[in-house]
C-alpha cells in the first residue's frame, strides 16, 4: 500500500538510522532499517538548540533492560523525583539483536511522579521517531497543549522499525528475528518511566497509520499495560506485507483488534477517521471498527473530520485525542482514590 511521509530537515543527532532526505516518499514498500552503531557505554553529550521546539536537545545513550512493563512495583512509595523538563533523547537495546534503538522523551516541567501520565506514541511507516517529533512537530504541539492548560504528560515516542523487515507493524516476528512489540514493553517503557512506573489508568499509548494499527492491536494484547488508546487513522486488521507473522494463522488471529474484542472493554477507546481518506488500507476502517465496539457494547470515541492520510490531519485531530486521554487520565485517578 502506498503511505506518505515527509522526511526530516533536521539532523540534531548523529545517528545514521534518524537521517531522513529532505523530500516527501511515497512508497508501497517500508524503508529498510539500517543497523545502529554497537553499544559503546553510558554517552552524555548536550547538542545544539532545536529551533522549532525552543528548547535544549539532550541525547543519552543508555542501554537497559527492566523486565516487563506488566510488572508494577505499587508497594514503594511515590516519592516525587525533580522535573527534568524538555526533550531528551534516550537509546534502548533490542532484546532479539541487541542493536540499539533512539526513543525521543518529551517532558513537562513539573515533578516526575506516577501519576503523571505518559503518551507512547507510535509512526507509521517509513518514519522514525525524529520525523514525527522533529520534522512533523509533535513534540512542539505537546509543549503548546500544556502551556495552553492541558493536564501535563510525558510524551514518548519509540522507534517501530527492525533490522530484518521493512514493515514490523509494531509486532513480533515469527522467526524471532525482530522483537518490536518486545521492546516496547519490556525495554521502552521502563526505561522511559525509571523509578516512577505508572499504573495503566496513567499510561496511554497512540499513533498514525501504521502506527494507528499497532496501537490498538498492543493495547488489546496488554490491557494491564495501557489503560487508554488514541488510534489516529489506523487499520483494524492484518497488514503484513513484509510477512512478520510469517503467514501464521495463530499470530494473524492474535494480532487483530478487530478479533480481540473482549479486551477492549477494559481500555478507553478514541479513534479518529479522515473524511477524505485515500490509503485502502484505512480507508473506512474506524468507522467498522466502531461498528464492531457498539455491536459489543463497548464504549468508544469516533472523530471523523476533513483531511486526508497526512500530517496536516494528524495535526488538527491531536488537541481532541490529548483531551480524550486527559479525561481517561482524570478518571483513572478518581479510581485511586
Amino acid at each position: 500500500m502506498a503511505r506518505r511521509v515527509c522526511a526530516s530537515l533536521f539532523a540534531l543527532a548523529p545517528t545514521p538510522n534518524d537521517r531522513r532526505d529532505s523530500a516527501c516518499i511515497v512508497s508501497r514498500h517500508r524503508k529498510a532499517h539500517r543497523s545502529r552503531p554497537p553499544f559503546a557505554g553510558l554517552v552524555l553529550w548536550a547538542g545544539s538548540l532545536a529551533a522549532a521546539l525552543g528548547t535544549a536537545y539532550v541525547t543519552v545513550n543508555v542501554r537497559v533492560h527492566h523486565g516487563s512493563a506488566d510488572t508494577q512495583v505499587e508497594s514503594v512509595r511515590d516519592t516525587p523525583g525533580p522535573a527534568r523538563p524538555g526533550l531528551s533523547r534516550i537509546q534502548v537495546s533490542d532484546p532479539a539483536d541487541h542493536k540499539e534503538y533512539g526513543v525521543y522523551v518529551w517532558r513537562p516541567d513539573v515533578p516526575e511522579t506516577r501519576t503523571l501520565p505518559v503518551l507512547y506514541f507510535l509512526h507509521g511507516v517509513p518514519s522514525d521517531p525524529k520525523t514525527v517529533v522533529e520534522y512533523e512537530g509533535l513534540a512542539k504541539q505537546v509543549r503548546s497543549y500544556v502551556a495552553d492548560g492541558g493536564r501535563p504528560f510525558v510524551l514518548a515516542v519509540p522507534d517501530g522499525n527492525g533490522s530484518h523487515h521493512d514493515d514490523t507493524e509494531w509486532a513480533d516476528a515469527a522467526d524471532g528475528s525482530d522483537r518490536v512489540e518486545d521492546r516496547l514493553i519490556d525495554e521502552v517503557i521502563p526505561a522511559v518511566e525509571g523509578g516512577h512506573r505508572r499504573d495503566a489508568g496513567h499510561r496511554a499509548i497512540g499513533g498514525f497509520s501504521m502506527g494507528g494499527y499497532g496501537s490498538m492491536n498492543l493495547a488489546l494484547r496488554h490491557p494491564a499495560v495501557f489503560g487508554s488508546v488514541a488510534s489516529i487513522s489506523g487499520y483494524f486488521h492484518v497488514d503484513d506485507p513484509s510477512h512478520m507473522f510469517g503467514d501464521r494463522e495463530d499470530l494473524i488471529a492474535a494480532n487483530r483488534p478487530d478479533e480481540n474484542l473482549g479486551a477492549a472493554r477494559r481500555v478507553k477507546i478514541f479513534l479518529a477517521a479522515a473524511a477524505n481518506e485515500t490509503n485502502p488500507v484505512v480507508k473506512g476502517e474506524p468507522e467498522r471498527f466502531k461498528k464492531l465496539l457498539d455491536a459489543a457494547g463497548i464504549p468508544a470515541v469516533l472523530d471523523i473530520r476533513p483531511g486526508g492520510h497526512d500530517w496536516d490531519y494528524v495535526r488538527s485531530v491531536l488537541p481532541d485525542a490529548f483531551a480524550f486521554l486527559s479525561r481517561a487520565w482524570t478518571d483513572a485517578g478518581k479510581d485511586r482514590r
